[in-house]
């Protein structure tokens, strides 16, 4: 498995690119979360403090991937039925939307995918016994967070991402480290861990293009390796559905992705066909 990230390796990729600050409103949220017993009171002011935010939680989970029986009008709502450490979650990601060029109109398609991709990862994590609900829908939507980064950072990455795309001998990451000898998963890992997320999200980020986790169960972190498989998973079926074409990662990683979550063929199938069924 690849080696943990070095201080010199972090210097490195800092040289000239922004992490973006931790909001305010995400501080306080962390505060409160963090402590034994918090106050779900507290977490609803702080979101409905926001016009923005709580629109877009309301948003959020309100759509299909969810499943609630009915729409939901508050953020209160949204705490009672998701559950305060899951809600919580959610708002971090569309804090890190927000700080990231979220309303940047060159950056709309991303967002878009990542945001699909977070909802199939919260699905997903939803069949699965023990998934990880709390962290599923942020993780999918903070893994490429370092795409739009250096996207401000170098006028030409768009060209590296069209060129990792046709190279199918390498992760994308390998690219933009020839290139740039860094890349947009030890970026976001670097925001993951600036902005306090937890370790699994962390290391997940960091290895999602990494399949050789999958072959290291001992020593990496089980609840990281089921973030990456069920982000594996979900953006496998966001492309093959939504972009009609085939996903080249997930297909060299889908039988150890299976693996790790346990799924059997015919478990992975029903999946496929539960998920094409929300776009209906």
């Amino acid at each position: 498995m690849a080696k943990l990230i070095l201080a010199e390796v972090i210097e490195k990729t800092l040289k000239g690119i922004t992490i973006p600050a931790r909001p305010q409103v995400l501080l306080n949220l962390q505060n409160e979360l963090g402590k034994s017993d918090p106050d779900p009171r507290v977490i609803v002011r702080l979101v409905s403090g926001d016009v923005g935010l709580s629109a877009a939680m309301l948003k959020t989970v309100n759509s299909p991937f969810f499943g609630l029986s009915r729409k939901i009008s508050s953020v209160a709502q949204a705490m009672s039925l998701l559950g305060i450490k899951a809600a919580g979650q959610i708002v971090t990601g569309l804090v890190l939307k927000a700080a990231v060029g979220g309303k940047t109109p060159s950056l709309e398609r991303f967002w878009e995918r990542a945001e699909k991709v977070a909802g199939i990862a919260y699905y997903i994590a939803s069949t699965i016994p023990r998934g990880p609900l709390d962290d599923a829908y942020c993780f999918g939507l903070f893994h490429d967070v370092g795409i739009p980064i250096l996207m401000q950072r170098f006028p030409d990455y768009r060209q590296t991402l069209a060129l990792a795309e046709k190279d199918d001998t390498q992760p994308s990451t390998a690219v933009e480290n020839e290139r740039y000898a860094t890349d947009h998963a030890t970026i976001g890992y670097l925001v993951a861990k600036c902005w306090f997320l937890p370790e699994a999200i962390c290391n997940g980020i960091f290895y999602h293009h990494d399949p050789s986790v999958f072959d290291d169960k001992d020593s990496f972190n089980p609840q990281a390796m089921t973030l990456i498989a069920i982000n594996a998973i979900a953006e496998y079926f966001h492309d093959e559905y939504f972009l009609t074409r085939t996903n080249y990662r997930g297909e060299t990683i889908d039988s150890r992705v299976l693996g790790h979550l346990g799924l059997q063929d015919d478990e992975y199938s029903d999946l496929r066909e539960d998920l094409s069924k929300l776009f209906k």
